[in-house]
């Protein structure tokens, strides 16, 4: 398996995105997307409401991979290099080929097929250049447009957990997805 934080420096780009660092510069844009309550609905933490909280956030998602076996990506417009969302691989668990992915988009940009084109990208590289065996992903049950992107990759739903997440003033349930290594090789969608 490669050593956790390689490749962390440097970006990855697709067809029309750019997977790159946090920057001190995505201010603006980290402000924009975790103040908004409907993208932060299915988030594990309380929408932001300054530009202070969006530098100590941007501070925080910069030092996470030298903290933690993890890899954490802004997802960007290339053109722009614009920050509209992130993604990330957590909880690796390198005996166990195993780890987590969490995903966050702008609302204004939904439906556009922009995380379908990250997560095949992260998966691909999980998959192919970190060698996992296993990706797991924590979703809201309601979370009905998450939930169907999941299982369009291949993700199986494996476990319910009633009043998972403490998060907006009330408990939350929680449904755990997995996706074999071998499965996502048959399931890539098109």
């Amino acid at each position: 398996m490669t050593t956790m934080n390689e490749g962390q420096e440097g970006s990855i780009a697709t067809e029309r995105l750019l997977l790159r660092p946090f920057s001190k510069n995505d201010r603006e844009a980290v402000l924009d997307l975790y103040s908004d309550s409907k993208t932060m609905r299915y988030w594990s933490k309380e929408p932001i409401t300054s530009l202070d909280e969006a530098d100590s956030l941007i501070e925080a998602e910069i030092e996470w991979p030298a903290k933690e076996k993890c890899f954490n990506w802004a997802i960007a417009l290339p053109d722009s290099n614009r920050l509209i969302g992130k993604i990330c691989l957590f909880h690796l668990s390198e005996r166990n080929r195993r780890a987590e992915i969490g995903y966050l988009l702008n609302r204004k940009l939904w439906g556009k097929g922009y995380m379908s084109e990250a997560l095949a990208c992260v998966l691909a590289y999980g998959f192919g250049e970190l060698k996992l065996h296993r990706v797991e992903a924590d979703t809201d049950p309601q979370n009905l447009a998450s939930l169907a992107l999941l299982e369009k990759f291949g993700f199986v739903r494996e476990g319910f957990f009633k009043d998972r997440w403490y998060v907006h003033g009330k408990w939350h349930d929680s449904v755990m997805l997995g996706l074999l290594e071998s499965t996502f090789n048959k399931k890539v969608p098109a």
